[in-house]
């Protein structure tokens, strides 16, 4: 467990109050200027709120995993308004498969960027140096650019490995590298997407490093924690299963079910649900009980599977429930295989699947291109 809402509480006053960037206000902040201050409160009356739903894909995208889960998982599902569903797959570099992230780009699902090297270590993302973080997040965003044939402008969303930011490092390295949101940090309040002009609300947990400083323009999409069964906040769907591994497909879905009714009742704060290969691996029924719930959340004609972008647009523009579109964009710029044999710089070999000719060295840090 974490420590208790009081001292989190008194934590994060602390930070507005002395951090670098200055309260925000309704006068101070507008969405037409691209300015949204942190709130659990929706832009509408609650029954004119859709209740978006993320699906957040973060593993390497390999043909067996897009296969047997990724496919059958999102791609048949439609939303209430007769388009097909969307969803956001954070690409890390390596063993991704550069045409599956096309095919998924071509068919409406948007790409973001979880790094590089997806290293495993947390301290290495926490105290991350702005430029270690440029060529992390920015090299990933040229290496998806160019192996899997997607203009970097569709490119504009980030979630760091073990949802660990740098604090501002983080931020000012997203910044420099061309992002326009990040999808990384869990909140335990119902927050709505808010951008950074001004000090956050967010709880800011012990043992995080989060951004005090103001950055214009650049949106955090929160993470609302979800409720194990045992009484624990978890910001994944792996972890909110750590401890339990033998529960029923129809615990589970009953489960994930009442989570998103929870969050529909209070606020509809959309609501980012990440999916790990781990979590199938490690959770008996995970992949039956995961099916059957989306099958009977999308039952209610206000929720919508949508991309990350796709929920900042709407707060830029919130229409209610009956006009939302899913608008889903496709990239179509095309793809020719190449498999190729690369050699890293500690002499392991690597085979990438690329949509343009085969580099000459693997791409990596500070060589994006494999020049």
């Amino acid at each position: 467990m974490r420590l208790t809402s009081v001292f989190l509480g008194v934590l994060a006053i602390s930070q507005q109050v002395f951090g670098a960037a200055d309260i925000c206000n309704s006068t101070n902040c507008l969405i037409e200027e691209n300015c949204r201050c942190s709130s659990i409160t929706s832009p509408l009356a609650l029954e004119d709120t859709p209740q978006l739903i993320v699906l957040a894909f973060v593993d390497a995208a390999k043909p067996e995993l897009y296969q047997s889960r990724w496919s059958p998982l999102i791609e048949p599902r439609k939303n209430p308004d007769g388009d097909f569903a969307s969803a956001t797959f954070y690409v890390p570099h390596e063993y991704s498969d550069y045409q599956i992230v096309h095919d998924l780009a071509s068919i409406g699902f948007e790409i973001g960027v979880h790094s590089v090297t997806n290293d495993p270590h947390q301290d290495y993302w926490r105290d991350g140096a702005q430029p270690l973080l440029e060529q992390e997040f920015g090299d990933q965003r040229k290496i998806i650019s160019k192996f899997a044939n997607i203009p970097e402008k569709y490119i504009t969303g980030t979630l760091t490995p073990q949802l660990q930011l740098a604090g501002d490092n983080s931020i000012n390295a997203f910044v420099a590298r061309g992002f326009s949101y990040d999808n990384s940090w869990p909140s335990r309040n119902r927050l709505f997407p808010y951008t950074l002009d001004y000090a956050t609300t967010q709880i800011c947990d012990v043992g995080a490093n989060c951004p005090q400083e103001s950055h214009p323009g650049f949106w955090i999409n929160p993470i609302v924690d979800l409720t194990s069964e045992d009484g624990d906040l978890c910001a994944t769907l792996a972890a909110c299963f750590n401890t339990r591994s033998n529960q029923t497909s129809q615990e589970i879905s009953d489960w994930l079910v009442k989570q998103v009714e929870t969050v529909k009742i209070k606020n509809r704060a959309p609501l980012t649900l990440i999916i790990e290969e781990k979590l199938f691996s490690s959770v008996n029924e995970s992949w039956t009980g995961l099916t059957d719930a989306l099958d009977r959340i999308q039952e209610d004609k206000t929720v919508f599977l949508v991309s990350q972008s796709r929920v900042i647009q709407w707060l830029k523009n919130p229409v209610p429930v009956s006009e939302f579109k899913t608008d889903a964009v496709s990239i179509t710029t095309g793809c020719v295989k190449d498999t190729c044999s690369l050699k890293k710089l500690t002499g392991e070999t690597r085979y990438m699947v690329s949509c343009v000719p085969c580099p000459k060295n693997y791409p990596w840090l500070g060589n994006p291109e494999g020049v």
